[in-house]
């Protein structure tokens, strides 16, 4: 399981140590219910096609290898079950299964969330990060070493679209905007959710930071300002909030008068995971009851 943001020598050389221990592997490609940011620039099958086509230029036999999207849901115990309900789909309940991967840091931690999977350890590659590779992607520098010749052809080709240059834009603003932050600040949002029979109230944002995204109307509040009462639920997963750890308190009804918003159909907004900012349509299914 990993978001392969983008996939590199590190993640194919995975697959193919798997691959000797193992007639069949899954690999998970997460995060596919956001949109692109900064955090997760490509969409699910974008990765899936790099990660292939990667595997396949390895000398990696791809018919053994199944690929599947998976959402995040921003909460572990949810996320596991779906880890193990996708297993279970693709092996069949009764599999013996092994769990692949290496301790990198705090994010492997899911590699022990799941008793009773054989543990298959992965040798590290040194030096290869998907952080710094869309650090220096974005920041116009040339890709290093570890980056497979099929993922840097699809990367030249990105960097000529539109996305790219949203999200060019995106990465300086929030680069700016953590900067500005004291180090260790944890942020604070207030958010409203109002459900109108079949219609939901949704805010399009406008800044460089999720341009053209949707959001539950509200904003962020001023370091030090304390949320006001009553919120009906609380979400501050570390990883929700693209600049820096925040806590959005969602309220239920009628948003302020000082934030715009207009009316979507509910039937639209649900349908549409990747047209959220952050975790916004997470909330939204959530606290309607229909995740």
């Amino acid at each position: 399981m990993g978001r392969f943001q983008p996939p590199h020598a590190a993640h194919v050389g995975s697959v193919q140590h798997a691959l000797k221990h193992a007639p069949r592997v899954l690999v998970l490609v997460g995060s596919a219910n956001l949109a692109r940011s900064v955090h997760n620039p490509w969409s699910a099958p974008e990765r899936t096609g790099m990660f292939r086509s990667a595997l396949r230029d390895g000398g990696a036999d791809v018919r053994r290898v199944t690929f599947r999207p998976l959402p995040d849901d921003f909460d572990a115990e949810r996320w596991a079950a779906a880890v193990r309900e996708q297993a279970a789909a693709v092996f069949g309940p009764a599999a013996a299964l092994a769990l692949g991967g290496f301790e990198k840091d705090a994010s492997s931690a899911y590699l022990r969330w799941f008793p009773g999977w054989s543990r298959l350890n992965v040798p590290q590659t040194p030096g290869l990060n998907a952080t710094d590779l869309r650090r220096v992607l974005f920041g116009g520098q040339a890709l290093p070493a570890g980056v497979p010749a099929a993922v840097q052809a699809f990367l030249s080709a990105f960097v000529s679209t539109p996305a790219f240059a949203r999200l060019q834009a995106e990465w300086q603003a929030v680069t700016v905007a953590r900067a500005a932050l004291p180090p260790g600040l944890h942020l604070t949002e207030e958010r409203w959710l109002w459900r109108a029979g079949e219609r939901v109230a949704l805010h399009t944002r406008l800044g460089p930071i999720g341009r053209g995204l949707w959001e539950l109307p509200g904003c962020q509040l001023p370091p030090g300002e304390q949320p006001r009462a009553g919120a009906e639920a609380v979400f501050a997963h570390p990883a929700r909030s693209l600049v820096a750890p925040a806590a959005a308190h969602v309220f239920l009804g009628v948003p302020p008068p000082a934030f715009g918003f207009h009316s979507v159909p509910l039937a639209t907004a649900l349908a549409r995971p990747r047209r959220f900012f952050e975790d916004h349509h997470v909330i939204l299914t959530r606290l309607l009851g229909l995740d």
